[in-house]
């Protein structure tokens, strides 16, 4: 193990340690033997999920009154770095489960939905999804096409969702939809929906070129049916408002499966350059190779440093919104840049699946893409930088 490794001790106290030393044990003796099959074969094993759930994992982001495991947002990064340094796809599964619906239902769900969801989620026993994007509506959230109208009794769904992941075999859903033409923000609503539902039905699964072990596929809401009681906090028009409040804890949870990649990447090409002789010495000996290291090591720290100080924000109930796209953003473009180095360093090998370091830097390119591109990252804290320069100037120059 590479001594940058000690940099996770920063901050943490004996129960984080514990943890992570938990998570880190079961990733390389039930999950690391996984690994390559999962890329392979673009699955992902249902006797792993039991496991997950059978550990308390199904309830990361679900806190101990409703059955799960949530402590902290500290807890949440480290779970998700240290599966991550084994496969990224388990992570890139677990967290929309437990993160983006369950928590979410936590964060803004009526006690109703609260007692009646979480419970199961925490269990395991059913798996979450959240489906937000469509075909003409990625970033740009306030476009969506789905429409939820009243009914006698309830709504009725139309539309189609796109890149949701664990679509094949989730069965609660968190779904964003219209429900007033032309409000802006003031008109999506999201809803909690059930895979047996009326009018449901999953769709296509991609092939994707990273995280293959995790699948991402669509569904289709045809007139799909839904109570006033699958209304997400009871109200319409909140769902834009509830989406933001679990964003920064989306991102500083995604920013710990790129801190996973990064740090597996780097501790497989430090082992490698030890070993890999060229013109009869190791190539570690070699100056420019030392200052790939070097980098990478620099660059591995600042991510984890960024991921963990908005995860601590957040812990002690601060604004965290630079912060969390800022840990997202740096540690998203660190993975693909440590990766890619790793590649490199390997050299023809590196570009082979003989090594696990080919499939570390196709997964994480992707985390430049989901969960708010970098693109979106970078407009996100230009704008919090310009609300908070003036609110302190008073809006003058």
């Amino acid at each position: 193990m590479a001594a940058l490794d000690n940099a996770t001790n920063f901050q943490l106290d004996e129960a984080h340690i514990r943890l992570r030393n938990t998570v880190r044990d079961l990733a390389k003796k039930e999950i690391s033997p996984l690994a390559k099959r999962m890329d392979m074969n673009q699955e992902f094993p249902s006797g792993l999920f039991q496991r997950l759930a059978q550990l308390g994992y199904a309830g990361t982001g679900i806190p101990p009154e409703y059955q799960g495991s949530f402590s902290d947002y500290l807890a949440v990064v480290l779970i998700g770095e240290e599966l991550a340094r084994v496969s990224a796809s388990v992570p890139v599964a677990l967290f929309p489960h437990a993160m983006l619906c369950a928590h979410n239902v936590y964060l803004s769900g009526t006690q109703s939905q609260k007692e009646r969801y979480l419970p199961i989620l925490a269990s395991g026993k059913k798996w979450g999804a959240m489906a937000l994007a469509e075909v003409s509506a990625g970033s740009d959230i306030l476009s969506i096409r789905t429409k939820a109208s009243k009914s006698k009794g309830g709504y009725v769904l139309k539309g189609a969702k796109t890149f949701v992941t664990n679509a094949p075999f989730a069965e609660i859903y968190l779904v964003f939809a219209r429900t007033s033409a032309g409000r802006g923000p003031e008109g999506i609503s999201a809803f909690i929906l059930e895979k047996g539902y009326p009018g449901f039905k999953t769709g296509k699964v991609f092939d994707k070129m990273g995280m293959r072990g995790s699948p991402t596929g669509r569904i289709y809401l045809k007139n799909c049916e839904a109570s006033e009681a699958n209304l997400l906090g009871g109200t319409e028009g909140k769902g834009y408002e509830q989406l933001l409040a679990g964003m920064d804890a989306e991102r500083v949870s995604w920013a710990s499966i790129a801190l996973g990649i990064a740090q597996a990447s780097f501790e497989n090409t430090m082992n490698y350059a030890r070993r890999r002789k060229q013109f009869g010495k190791p190539i570690a000996s070699f100056q420019m190779i030392q200052g790939a290291m070097a980098d990478m090591a620099v660059t591995l720290q600042a991510a984890r440093l960024l991921t963990y100080n908005a995860a601590n924000l957040l812990d002690h109930g601060k604004q965290a919104r630079i912060e969390a796209s800022s840990a997202k953003l740096f540690s998203a473009e660190a993975a693909v840049k440590i990766s890619g180095d790793a590649v490199q360093i390997y050299g023809g090998a590196g570009y082979t699946k003989d090594y696990a370091v080919e499939r570390y830097f196709r997964d994480a390119k992707v985390l430049t893409v989901a969960a708010g591109s970098s693109e979106i990252q970078r407009l996100i804290i230009a704008h919090e930088l310009k609300e908070h320069q003036e609110k302190a100037f008073g809006g003058h120059q």
